[in-house]
């Protein structure tokens, strides 16, 4: 069984569409903290700058407003710490919202609770550990391609589309650990090869793609809010921060949705083929 590349992205954006309701109950509250805490950060901690270079122009003070230099945070470590805390929280929200639209799509019948899916419990840590192991093994893969790409000279960029090949192949293959650690289910590194045998050029072109269509949608939409949150001045700097941070954690959300919903996809049909196949055997 081959996986189909574009039915399953096209399947995945139909899937978060007709399901947006859920998505809504399951993301509105890491959005909600985020945009909030965000706001409040950029608000009562906001950055400091100054011109880069100044310069006497026939006894003129000439100033180049395009080039600025950004002070850290106030002059204070206040920012820093705060800047800290968020990329933290962000960090613990990930598993949180990811395992649970992994079983909103792959445990349907289960009942969607919303302190269930924000209750940390055993799976999300084996899905947080197999996020590591996967940038600990694509790691050293990406750098030995690399190396390769810089030693080939010559023929660096025929290398190097074949190393990004290889290495999107590999991380499509290692990420079926993150499906099954969300079903409580620990894959091995043996299981997961078995599992996505023959089909880990598809798969890495599932997620590639869908990452690509949902990156585009996504600048195309920050583009549009950056647009209008300047029309929202009238109502507040803080109004409008927030209003912003919010669309923009929306976004950022819905675009994990369609491509955790596309890998959920294609680890539901190719363990659906591979337990067909051990029953006809």
């Amino acid at each position: 069984m081959k996986l189909a590349i574009v039915s399953t992205i096209l399947a995945a954006f139909k899937f978060c569409w007709f399901h947006r309701t859920q998505f809504y109950f399951l993301a509105l509250p890491a959005i909600i903290i985020l945009a909030i805490l965000s706001t409040l950060v950029t608000t009562l901690l906001p950055s400091t700058s100054q011109h880069a270079f100044e310069f006497k122009l026939f006894g003129e003070h000439i100033v180049n407003s395009k080039e600025v230099l950004n002070y850290s945070y106030d002059g204070s470590p206040w920012r820093s710490l705060a800047d800290l805390f968020l990329f933290f929280l962000m960090a613990g929200f990930f598993p949180l919202y990811s395992v649970a639209w992994h079983r909103f799509f792959l445990v349907p019948k289960a009942d969607l609770n919303i302190l269930d899916c924000y209750l940390w419990q055993g799976r999300h840590s084996l899905f947080l550990w197999s996020n590591i192991k996967i940038f600990l093994l694509i790691v050293p893969i990406g750098g030995i391609a690399l190396l390769l790409t810089l030693a080939s000279v010559v023929f660096a960029p025929i290398v190097g589309i074949a190393m990004i090949f290889f290495v999107s192949v590999c991380y499509a293959r290692f990420s079926m650990w993150l499906p099954a650690a969300a079903l409580d289910k620990k894959m091995t590194f043996q299981e997961a090869f078995v599992l996505t045998k023959g089909n880990g050029g598809q798969l890495a072109a599932i997620l590639v793609l869908t990452g690509i269509v949902a990156g585009i949608l996504d600048g195309m939409a920050t583009s549009l809010i950056a647009s209008a949150s300047i029309s929202l001045k009238i109502v507040g700097i803080l109004t409008q921060n927030l209003l912003t941070n919010f669309a923009l954690y929306l976004i950022m959300y819905a675009g994990m949705a369609v491509g955790i919903t596309a890998l959920s996809m294609g680890y539901q049909q190719l363990t659906e083929a591979y337990n067909s196949n051990r029953t006809v055997l």
